[in-house]
């Protein structure tokens, strides 16, 4: 599937299996203490299909990008399957491609 940046996305409220969506999330950079909380080094917008919504929502890479600056390495990639939260995903700022 190609996903280009002029295709129209809607506000997603409540996707279904099958859906395109798309979400920002931050990167993190390890822990410097043994119990130190993380810190923020980026953020990455990720592109993917919906394919379970039990408690974690698993879904499968379409594409990923960083949108912030910086040297933070990516931790996703394409054709790479992922399990997120539905609140980390209503973070993000989800939107549902309109097909």
């Amino acid at each position: 599937m190609k996903i280009t940046q002029d295709q129209n996305w809607i506000p997603c409220t409540e996707p279904k299996i099958g859906d395109v969506l798309k979400w920002n999330e931050p990167l993190w950079a390890a822990p410097n203490k043994p119990r130190g909380k993380p810190d923020k080094i980026g953020e990455q917008e990720i592109i993917a299909q919906l394919m379970a919504t039990k408690d974690i929502w698993e879904f499968k890479v379409i594409s990923v990008k960083k949108i912030s600056s910086g040297d933070a390495e990516l931790k996703v990639q394409e054709n790479d399957n992922i399990r997120r939260k539905k609140s980390s995903i209503e973070k993000g700022s989800c939107h549902k491609l309109i097909n």
